[in-house]
């Protein structure tokens, strides 16, 4: 997929942006993110993971998560979760009501 430059330049302006006022702390999760992204690209479609493969995936985020307050692990979950529903809102894939209550 290729974007015109100018896009490209202000996309990577907005990301530089957001990337200095995340805490340092966060930092390597960007950057373990834009590794999975480049993987994405390179490597063939997987059909399916295996069970012991989500779970050992599983595994390895949470003993990364280990270190942080259960506080601080709710609100990642919390900001996760509200951006997954502004997603499929704005996509109109949300179901009415998705995500109330919860």
């Amino acid at each position: 997929m290729s974007i015109p430059r100018s896009t490209a330049d202000s996309l990577i302006g907005q990301v530089t942006r957001e990337l200095a006022t995340l805490p340092e702390e966060d930092l390597p999760l960007v950057v373990e993110f834009v590794e999975y992204l480049k993987h994405q690209r390179r490597a063939p479609p997987q059909p399916h993971w295996s069970v012991a493969k989500i779970r050992g995936e599983a595994r390895r985020r949470a003993a990364q998560l280990g270190a942080l307050p259960r506080t601080e692990i709710v609100s990642r979950f919390q900001e996760l979760a509200e951006a997954i529903r502004q997603e499929t809102a704005a996509r109109g894939m949300a179901i009415e009501g998705d995500a109330q209550g919860d």
